[in-house]
């Protein structure tokens, strides 16, 4: 190769590579920023209390959380079939029989608040309404049923629901059941596992509506349930 095919090689070259930036300029691409945590919230485990400030860890890294006193702080506890009593909020999951009988997989208690469980008494919201999860066709569908537990007999558990009048739910006692409950600031401690509910702001910290201290999983650690923060960056994490 002449000199003079080596120089216009590199011209071309450069003006590709200069109409390749322009053109990511012009559609707006660009590399990725450092960002804040996912929409929506964080979790993982607290391992700092500084007033009304938080630090959660998981495995993406930290995240601050910060609340207020209209911030609603809620602790869940690991609960069995035994715990399940009448006037309890419920609010089940499971797979419903060709009868529209659920047979619950998952079922969260809460206590009664004053208005009832139409909003899922003091301890949680339920989901709206009692409609399958689509599902792929041949296969059972997930239905949700929530309401106030009238009457317990073994693992037949009678529901009376806002829409639909009484329904009988079963809880086998291999059903995974939880037990929320209202509390305050004063039951948060270094350790506990905690999700946060509540929107990031421009720095990055999670202005938290809502805190539930939950168990830890089976293997003793906590879930970040898709949320949290990449180490170094910042940025969002998927998965969880």
């Amino acid at each position: 190769m002449n000199r003079l095919s080596l120089v216009f090689g590199i011209g071309v070259t450069c003006i590709l590579a200069a109409c390749g930036n322009g053109a990511n300029a012009a559609n707006g691409a660009t590399a990725p920023s450092p960002g804040g945590p996912q929409r929506g919230g964080a979790s993982g485990q607290l391992v700092q209390i500084n007033g009304d400030t938080l630090i959660l860890t998981g495995a993406n890294g930290d995240t601050t959380v910060t609340f207020t006193n209209s911030t609603t702080i809620t602790k869940t506890s690991a609960a069995t079939l035994a715990d399940i009593a009448q006037g309890e909020c419920i609010v089940a999951s499971g797979t419903k029989d060709s009868s529209g009988l659920i047979t619950a997989t998952t079922v969260r208690l809460a206590p009664k608040g004053a208005t009832g469980c139409a909003s899922g008494g003091q301890g949680f919201s339920p989901p709206a309404g009692a409609s399958p999860r689509p599902t792929p066709s041949g296969q059972p569908g997930m239905s949700i049923l929530s309401g106030e537990v009238t009457a317990v007999s073994g693992t037949s558990i009678t529901v009376l629901t806002s829409s639909n009048g009484s329904q009988l739910l079963t809880v086998p006692t291999v059903a995974s059941v939880t037990l929320s409950s209202a509390t305050t600031a004063a039951s948060l401690q270094v350790g506990q596992c905690l999700r946060a509910t509540g929107a990031p702001n421009a720095s990055g910290t999670v202005e938290a509506t809502s805190l539930t201290i939950t168990p830890p999983g089976a293997n003793g650690t906590c879930s970040t349930g898709g949320f949290g923060r990449r180490p170094g960056n910042g940025a969002p994490a998927g998965g969880g």
